[in-house]
């Protein structure tokens, strides 16, 4: 038989919330490592809760094995959070994390199996105040100081990660700690003083049912709040709603069930009463009767039902006992063992029972009546099974009813609208949300087709444009003429000028290549530094683009790439790039808008392109003109068709071997007038290989090593000898170059990569990294460049928790924190890079700039001087150097440092402003 009581249902809720948060947490697709083992810390809370449910309903001895489910799952669940502390939000002690979890899991199965000896050899006993089967109160007592050792290790980590945190990341830390701690203290710490004997079983019921259900509701908006996993709107107002019904249906139960309990002592104190009056039991529950005269030593049996025998013994001494007390009328527990047991006798639910003592004056007589316990359990079930029944209804509705409900007003108008989102991420701008329902949604949606329609209207009549250009060519050509002159005659606006120019030339500048077989990277430094408003930025004529085209009926993919070099310095190189960018990027709208297939050839849209180009840039009568490498790589054959308008010659990596791809001038610039007729040029690219396609930047570089005299470059061959060692690595090579000497003009390189196996082209760096971590690695980069920054984020952690050398992932993870100006993770990442490659001058550079915008000034100017030592002409870092020192009160280095800057580039803003603070201090 089963029976519901204020336990039962507070098990039950705290069952149903703890598996539905399981539940929730282990649906959620790719997933962090932390949520994954706090998914499996409420699958074990759920079996605690789950076994003190079974232990409530079922009244009999048995029921006390519960022990055998609980106790280990507490252990367990534990030791998951000691994990989760550790991975959240990510595990940088991975070796510690497996030996102390190792340590954890040994103890634990030694105290279980301890416990496990206590229960097989210990007897049951009834708890009246907890009502429930349970063992005395030292078994389970190494179980329980077991718990709390476990609970101050994770205490622990959290503490040591806390003040190791950066700013942005420890106050999610403190959050969850301070949720967990409260959550988990509580229960463990009065689960012991339970087994010492401290506190009752009732008094850790209630603080057991308190701290579960508040401190796991509060505990699991926290987690939602601060985790990177993708969840659904719809899943949060069901999480929450759920959660919130269940600790209302909490409060209501413990209100309805004191309500019933002060109900039932009314009922049978009334029985009791009439039976003393009257003598007759009829229509009552009374169980037995028992009188004690205040002169007899020899109880007396008055009544009794069927089947019972009371224990006089037993009923004389508690007569006394509650007499000399005073304690009348007032529910006692009584447990009717019979004269004949043994004495490790478990008594049986049919030996209990509830006694109310009554004073018979006129007979000088006290009376004992006993009402079963079982009957009181059957008066509550009566209610409390109601309970149960609406509380699972609540739940089912909750679960099942409430996405159907929301289905029209809220669900579907959400997913339309990010099938919506999607559609116009490929490129349908004639995509309309339809609006179902009027409220912030409906806004929302009619806003969301007003803004596609903009832009199909915008991106028509860009088209419309670029379809009349040649007719509009003058015209923009005048506007553009004088917005140049006018930005040159305006010297007071200069750098206000500089940093328009710069938010207009960056958007133009778009690697959109998706393909996985032909790479591009990108590298763009324009020698003309600038600082407007506290804001840092370049300007120059150096461009780079790259996309994707279709080509056939067979819907050829093919790879387009273009690097160029609008002659003239700042404004006026800016101004020739803005031209090139605006003007190339009109060329791939009309060319690969919605999933156009082009239906000329290859070779034929390079030449239509170039003719294009040429045009718009001869309208300026030699004033503007671009260098430039235009060319399609079909992503099967490797076969590329490009023309070279007098840039720098590709260069070809094969086989570690460095070699230029044209040796002779074929074409003049775009825009100059040529003796020369067209020519396309074309290569067959093989798996593995890499071209590089540069401006004059990788060349002019000045040589000199006292900063005074100028000694450029004159060597065509030290740009292959510095690819060669570069080993097919940007970074490496962009890095080379600054060694080499000072920076004398705008630097664009573009890496392509062609079929690159990931056995043999991959950097050094990688090798021996599992080919899983290295698919993950590839899969973020993917995602960084769909601005996916969180997923990648969490792939990159993930890879480096697996294989903590893996130093490209620390350094891309560097990067993406550093481009989110989130400077304390990004320090954090490329130190790591650093313990695996200290002589990297270009992560010693980007870790300077953190360290100098979290005020650590010491250390930026340590890692700016490692720079200086490799670098000593990088003018960036003698900039930065400088200000470091002046910023520490080291005025005398600080003046040194600024001249050998002065001495690279004496106009540059940085150090006219740094000149100017240092006058100002006397130096």
């Amino acid at each position: 038989m089963v029976y519901f009581n204020s336990w039962a249902i507070s098990t039950l809720i705290c069952s149903l919330f703890t598996f539905i948060i399981f539940a929730f947490l282990a649906a959620l697709k790719k997933k962090a490592n932390y949520t994954s083992a706090f998914s499996l810390l409420f699958f074990f809370v759920f079996l605690i809760n789950f076994g003190f449910f079974i232990s409530a309903i079922f009244p009999y001895p048995t029921a006390s094995y519960h022990r055998l489910v609980t106790g280990p799952a507490a252990v367990f669940g534990t030791i998951f959070l000691c994990i989760f502390a550790y991975l959240y939000p990510r595990n940088d002690r991975s070796k510690e994390t497996r030996y102390v979890i190792g340590i954890l899991l040994g103890i634990s199965l030694i105290t279980i199996s301890y416990s496990y000896f206590q229960i097989f050899t210990n007897k049951p006993l009834f708890d009246f105040k907890g009502q429930i089967y349970n063992y005395q109160q030292k078994v389970g007592n190494l179980l329980a100081a077991s718990l709390l050792a476990f609970l101050l290790v994770m205490i622990f980590i959290q503490v040591r990660k806390i003040l190791r945190a950066d700013k942005e990341e420890r106050k999610a830390l403190v959050q969850m700690s301070i949720g967990m701690d409260i959550t988990y203290t509580v229960p463990v710490v009065s689960n012991l003083l339970l087994r010492e004997g401290v506190i009752t079983f009732n008094t850790f019921q209630q603080l057991y049912v308190g701290f579960m259900i508040l401190g796991y509701f509060t505990l699991t908006i926290l987690f939602i709040n601060n985790t990177v996993d993708k969840t659904s709107f719809m899943t949060k107002i069901i999480g929450i709603t759920v959660a919130t019904c269940l600790v209302f249906a909490q409060a209501f139960s413990t209100v309805v069930n004191l309500k019933n309990e002060s109900l039932f002592d009314e009922i049978s104190i009334k029985e009791a009463i009439t039976f003393l009056n009257t003598g007759k039991s009829e229509g009552s529950s009374i169980a037995y009767a028992v009188s004690l005269g205040d002169s007899s030593n020899k109880p007396k049996v008055l009544i009794k039902s069927a089947g019972i025998e009371p224990n006089l013994n037993l009923a004389q001494k508690e007569i006394l006992e509650n007499r000399k007390s005073g304690n009348f009328l007032k529910r006692t527990p009584t447990t009717n063992i019979p004269r004949t047991s043994s004495e490790d006798y478990v008594p049986s639910p049919n030996d209990l029972f509830y006694s109310y003592y009554l004073r018979d004056e006129a007979e000088e007589r006290t009376l004992l009546v006993a009402f079963p316990y079982l009957h009181y359990r059957k008066f509550l079930d009566e209610t409390n099974s109601w309970l149960v029944f609406l509380t699972l209804s609540l739940v089912f509705v909750i679960l099942v009813l409430f996405p159907f409900f929301f289905n029209r007003s809220l669900v579907r108008p959400l997913n339309t609208l990010i099938r919506g989102v999607g559609e116009v991420n490929l490129g349908n701008l004639t995509i309309r949300i339809p609006v179902l329902v009027q409220d912030e949604i409906g806004y929302l949606s009619e806003s969301f087709n007003k803004m596609v329609g903009s832009i199909l209207e915008g991106r028509t009549k860009l088209e419309e444009y670029a379809d009349t250009l040649e007719e509009k060519v003058d015209a923009r050509t005048k506007e553009v003429t004088e917005k140049m002159e006018e930005i040159h005659s305006l010297k007071v606006q200069q750098d206000g000028d500089y940093f328009l120019t710069s938010l207009l030339s960056k958007p133009l500048m778009t690697n959109w290549n998706r393909s996985s077989t032909v790479t591009t990277n990108f590298y763009i430094e324009q020698k003309k530094k600038f600082v407007f408003k506290s804001k840092e930025s370049e300007i120059g004529g150096d461009i780079c683009i790259s996309g994707n085209l279709l080509f056939g009926p067979e819907k050829e993919r093919w790879s387009v790439f273009l690097n160029g070099d609008a002659m003239g310095k700042s404004m006026q190189g800016a101004g020739g790039a803005i031209v090139l960018g605006t003007a190339m990027n009109n060329i791939m709208a009309r060319s690969a808008s919605q999933g156009k297939v082009l239906n000329i050839s290859p070779e034929d849209w390079v030449r239509e392109a170039y003719r294009e180009l040429d045009d718009i840039f001869r309208t300026f009568d030699g004033v503007m003109m671009a260098s430039a490498i235009l060319g399609l790589i079909n992503e099967k054959t490797g076969k590329m068709y490009y023309f070279n308008a007098e840039h720098p010659w590709a260069v070809l990596l094969r086989d570690g071997k460095a070699s230029f791809l044209e040796r002779e001038l074929t074409l003049r610039k775009l825009g100059s007038p040529s003796e020369m007729s067209f020519r396309i040029l074309e290569f067959d690219l093989m798996p593995g290989d890499i071209l590089y396609i540069g401006s004059d930047g990788r060349d002019d570089i000045n040589l000199t090593e006292d900063g005074v005299n100028w000694i450029m470059n004159s060597d065509e061959n030290m740009f292959l000898k510095t690819v060669e060692e570069s080993k097919g690595d940007l970074d490496y090579l962009v890095d080379h170059i600054h060694s080499l000497g000072a920076l004398s003009d705008d630097l664009s390189l573009i890496r392509i990569g062609f079929h690159e196996k990931l056995s043999t082209n991959i950097t050094e760096s990688k090798t021996g990294i599992p080919e899983s971590i290295l698919r993950k690695y590839t899969e973020a980069k993917a995602l960084l460049q769909q601005r996916e920054i969180g997923t990648a984020v969490v792939l990159l952690e993930e890879a480096l928790q697996s294989v903590p050398s893996f130093k490209a992932a620390a350094r891309l993870l560097g990067q993406v924190y550093y481009d989110r100006k989130e400077y304390g993770s990004s320090s954090r990442w490329f130190e790591k890079y650093l313990e695996f490659d200290p002589d990297s001058p270009n992560i010693w550079f980007l870790l300077s700039v953190c360290y100098k915008h979290l005020k650590e000034y010491t250390k930026s100017s340590q890692a700016a001087e490692k720079v200086r030592s490799s670098q000593p002409h990088r003018l960036a870092n003698l900039i930065n150097l400088t200000d470091n020192y002046r910023l520490l009160g080291r005025f005398n280095e600080a003046r040194s440092i600024l001249e050998a800057a002065e001495s690279i580039d004496g106009e540059s803003p940085g150090v006219r402003k740094l000149d100017e603070l240092l006058k100002s201090k006397g130096y």
